[in-house]
């Protein structure tokens, strides 16, 4: 009975959730200067995803990793600004089509 109601208390939790706003500070530089610090001999990474953002009039967003370190950065930018989203390690490819 105890297991019943902790099930329902979760359920009913998760359908009731409601959105969440979060402030995060992110670092952000020229365009052109964290471009060429990504393809560095420093970190090697090269962009495998792009993507606009819908309605903007020029926020793309990047992924870059370096294929052997597994490192990534996630980016957002336009013409002039660039903004580091995320970083990490480890990362790891779930898509095995064809290359880009």
């Amino acid at each position: 009975m105890i297991r019943w109601l902790g099930f329902g208390v979760i359920l009913t939790g998760s359908v009731f959730a409601q959105p969440v706003t979060v402030q995060k500070p992110v670092e952000c530089v020229k365009t052109e200067t964290l471009f060429q610090g990504l393809t560095s001999s420093d970190y090697k990474e090269k962009p495998i995803w792009l993507g606009i953002q819908s309605g903007a009039p020029l926020p793309k967003y990047s992924l870059f990793v370096n294929e052997q370190t597994k490192s990534w950065t996630l980016i957002q930018f336009d013409e002039k600004m660039s903004c580091v989203l995320g970083t990490g390690e480890a990362s790891t490819p779930i898509f095995n089509g064809p290359k880009i």
